[in-house]
Order: C-alpha cells, then structure tokens, then sequence
C-alpha cells in the first residue's frame, strides 16, 4: 500500500515565519539603506533604520509618502518619469545620484530599484548606497593624478625652457652686437626682425618656466594692495572700456612673500583671461582680504591646509566654463581661444607662479554664470617692503679678470666677448674640472667667477665650494635658465655672490658683473 505525500501546514508555516525573521534582521541591521514601495502607487511602505540615520528623517516621515514627496527626493528631475520607467521595466539604477539629508548636508548614493511578487503584490525596494567617501576618495586620486601629469609636464617644460634659454642667449646678443655695426637698412631691418622674434621666444620660455617653477623669483615681503594699486592702471588699458574693473581691498591686509613682477604678471594673465571671456562687455573684480582656514574646509578643498592667508580673488562676469573644461584650464597650451587668439600659457604661468611663491590656487565656474579664481599666500609676520623704482646707473666696464665656466660653448663664446669689449680679461672653460685647474694656475687676481649652475660633472654651486678653497677672495656671479633647487639653496642674491638670468641682455651682465666687482667683499670664515 502506497503512503500517501502530504505536507505538514505547520511545519510551512514556521518555515516562512523563519524566513521573515531572518528577513527582517537583515533589513534592520543592513549597512545600505532600503526603501519599499508599493509598486502601483510609490507609496512608502517600509524603511529601514539605515536609511532614516543616514537622511536624518524619522520613520513617519517616510512611511505612507510618495517617493516624490519626500524632501531628499523633491528637486531630483523627472523623479514621476523615472518611476513610471521602473513600472515598465522593473529594474532602475543610478550610479551616482545626489541627495540631501534633512539638514541640507549633500551626500551621493547609488541607488538601485527592483520590482518584485509578495503575497501576490507587487513591491518595490529600493537599496541605497552612501558612496560619498567612495566618491571623495576618487576625486583625491584624480586630484593625485592630475597633479602628478602636471609635474611630468612641468620638467619637461622646463628642461626644454632651460636648453632654449641658452640658444636665445646666443641668438639674442649677436643681434645686439650687429644692431650696432654700420648696416644698409634693410640688413638692418632683418636683424630688427630676428631680434623682435628672439625676444617674442623668450617671453614664451618665461611662460613655460612659470608653469614648471624652474624660473628664478626675487620674493620680498609685500602688501597685495600695493601691488594691485601699482597695475591698476595698467590693466585699465589691457581689459578695454567696455569692462569695468572693481577692487575690494581688504583692510589690514597681512603681508605676503613674493615677487612683485611676478604677482603682476599673475594679475594681468587674470585679468586678460576674464576680458576675453566676456566678448559683449562686464565686470572684472579683485579682491583681497585675510582669511583663516580651518580643517574642516581645508578637509573639503585640498590641497590648502590650514592656517593663516592672504587671498586674492579675480572674478568675472564671463561665459563660464564646464567642469570638464575647469579640470584643464592649468595644463600648458591649452587653450577654448580659436587659433591665433592665445597661447595657452596664460593660466598655466599663474598656476606655476602661485605654487612657486607657496601659495594655492583654484577655480570655480558655471557657464553662464562667470569665473572666480582664488589665490591663498601664507600670511607673514613681517612688515611689507616699500616699493622704490630702481634707478639705472650708466654701463661702466674694467679691467678685472674674470673665470668663464658654461658647458655652452656658443653662449659663452658670446658672453667672453660682451665681457673683453668692456675691458676685461676672460680664463673661459666649459669644463667645471678645468677650471678650477685654470683658477690654480693663474697668478694674478681672480676677483669673479662667472659659471652656469647646471653642467656635466659638477654644477657651479659645487665648483663654487671648490674655487673658495683655493680662492677664498674670488665673487661667483651665477647663470641659469631656470631655478632648479640647487639655484634655490645656493644662489641667493649677496655681497660675494649673485644670479643672472638666461637669456641676458648685454647692459644686463655688463651691469650685474660690475655691481658684483664693486661690492664690498665678505669674509668666509
């Protein structure tokens, strides 16, 4: 006799009650948050407890309520579109969707939506996931990322700048030797032209040096008031009539360290940059004022730390950019100008400026709603420096003799000469070696060395240590194309030694080396 199959009632009956049981742990105790909804209507039907910590809502304030008319949920676009999209397919999901807890505080979730059977219903669950550190996370590293391709792109500008530099030097000062020789005028004219593209060439080398902060700044302690007073008019001319120009100086303004040309160089770049975002007329606004940052927003907006600064705003009126356009606006020659319009260098020469005087900069932008461009420098302690117009003293020459050393065997054919036209004798080498032997072997007065920094073997800081040895009275006068660290530690400015930038004008070194020659010597010991 066959044994009939039936089914115990009771033992189903505990098994489903398990089943919920184990169900409703899990959605007590989940680390997501979890919505249900009737799938007809988009009631509110459930939520757990994640959810309402997370939004900082109470339970009765999301049970029985439409999904769209919850407070988190009002300003998200199309919110009744995207649901009937769910009733007919089922399954909904955002990567990255943003929302806002009771309080207003932005938090990003993903969030993924099901429709599903239960006794015969349909539901809805909605599981959301906090991503704002996930996401937090990922802008650090791109922020990681974009800096380090800057960096890469930083030495190899200022390599390139470094090698160039010596080429104008060459380019640029036989052009000085011929402009003053008796020339039929149209040699003359294309001599003119040779030299005005040099020149154009270097201002181009400039830009890249700044951007890669290679390039040698004479920092003092400033007020940025003074600075923003001292080219105000100036950028009157540069931006045109049809844009106003507002400055909101701050009271007791902090002193900053900088170099005073370049802080101009970064107003005028700004403020050219702002001009030609507003094509139909605006306004430009520079502001400054103290600030103090704590860690709360340094936390927000790396990588400013906190502390005591100084800032500078330069704001517009303009077309705005995207984000997409923002995450490149500080690369080298990148440019939104059609050709022939711009560089590309503008702001990327600000950015390098900014990081090399130790501040930081940033942007914020809408299209259509202007661009504002902030700039922190630590604040100082010390009093500003009265800003005085140099006064320029007549070329004089001598009879010194002088130790040349430049791996750049055209440049300093042309530097030994721009030095014997003055009068003076010249022990030259490209070798840093050799020198010191020439210095050895030489029995007169050797009261100045000039030498390149960097060079193959050792640089000139370190054959500089070397001569002091030998010739403890001998005045080194440094060149170079950019500011490498070495220049940085070793090269600044002083009664026995000093710097002179690549490409130099021939009133440049004539001048420099004779300031140097007449300075009153300074014991090493």
């Amino acid at each position: 006799m066959r044994t009939a199959n039936i089914k115990n009632p009771a033992l189903s009956e505990d098994a489903l009650k398990d089943s919920e049981t184990r169900y409703r742990r899990l959605f007590e105790t989940a680390q997501d948050g979890i919505l249900i909804l009737d799938a007809e209507t988009g009631a509110i039907v459930d939520v757990n407890p994640f959810l309402m910590s997370l939004l900082d809502y109470s339970r009765e304030e999301f049970v029985g309520k439409e999904l769209w008319q919850i407070g988190l949920f009002k300003d998200i676009e199309a919110s009744k579109e995207a649901f009937l999209e769910l009733q007919a397919k089922g399954y909904v999901r955002y990567e990255d969707l943003p929302l806002k807890t009771k309080s207003g505080q932005c938090i990003n979730v993903e969030f993924v939506s099901n429709v599903y059977g239960v006794n015969s219903k349909k539901v809805v669950q909605c599981n959301v996931r906090d991503i704002t550190q996930r996401k937090h996370t990922e802008e650090l590293e791109q922020r990681l990322r974009q800096a380090q391709k800057m960096e890469a792109i930083g030495q190899l500008a200022g390599g390139l700048a470094h090698d160039f530099n010596n080429l104008l030097g060459v380019i640029l000062g036989y052009c000085e030797i011929l402009e003053e020789q008796d020339l039929t005028q149209p040699t003359r004219k294309m001599i003119l032209e040779i030299h005005n593209a040099g020149s154009s060439a270097k201002n181009l080398t400039q830009h890249l040096l700044a951007f890669s902060r290679r390039q040698v700044l004479q920092p003092v302690v400033l007020n940025l008031n003074e600075i923003v007073n001292r080219v105000d008019t100036m950028l009157g001319r540069l931006i045109g009539e049809n844009v106003e120009l507002v400055n909101l100086l701050g009271d007791d303004l902090g002193a900053i360290k900088a170099d005073p040309s370049q802080i101009e160089q970064v107003l005028m770049n700004l403020a050219i940059n702002a001009r030609d975002a507003m094509s139909k007329g605006g306004r430009i606004t520079i502001e400054t004022t103290n600030v103090e940052i704590d860690e709360t927003y340094a936390r927000q907006h790396p990588p400013v730390k906190p502390g005591r600064y100084v800032m500078l705003s330069v704001s517009d009126t303009g077309a705005g950019m995207d984000l997409e356009t923002q995450s490149h606006i500080f690369e080298p020659f990148f440019t939104t100008k059609p050709p022939g319009k711009g560089t590309g260098l503008g702001l990327s020469t600000v950015f390098g400026i900014v990081k090399q005087s130790g501040g930081t900069i940033s942007a914020y932008s809408e299209p259509g709603h202007g661009t504002t461009f902030k700039i922190y420098f630590p604040r100082r302690n010390e009093a500003p420096v009265v800003m005085r117009q140099g006064k320029v003293e007549p070329l004089r020459g001598g009879t010194e003799t002088i130790l040349l050393v430049d791996d750049a065997a055209p440049l300093r054919g042309l530097t030994r000469r721009l030095l014997e036209d003055c009068g003076y004798t010249v022990l030259d080498s490209g070798d840093p070696a050799e020198a010191l032997k020439m210095a050895e072997l030489h029995r007169g007065p050797l009261p100045l060395m000039i030498t390149d920094v960097v060079m193959p073997g050792f640089g000139g800081p370190i054959l500089a240590e070397r001569l002091a040895a030998i010739r403890p009275e001998t005045k080194v006068l440094y060149t170079s194309g950019y500011a490498a660290d070495e220049i940085v530690h070793a090269c600044v400015p002083g009664q026995d030694y000093a710097f002179l930038e690549k490409p130099f004008t021939r009133n440049d070194l004539v001048r420099r080396v004779r300031d140097l020659l007449d300075s009153p010597a300074v014991s090493r010991s």
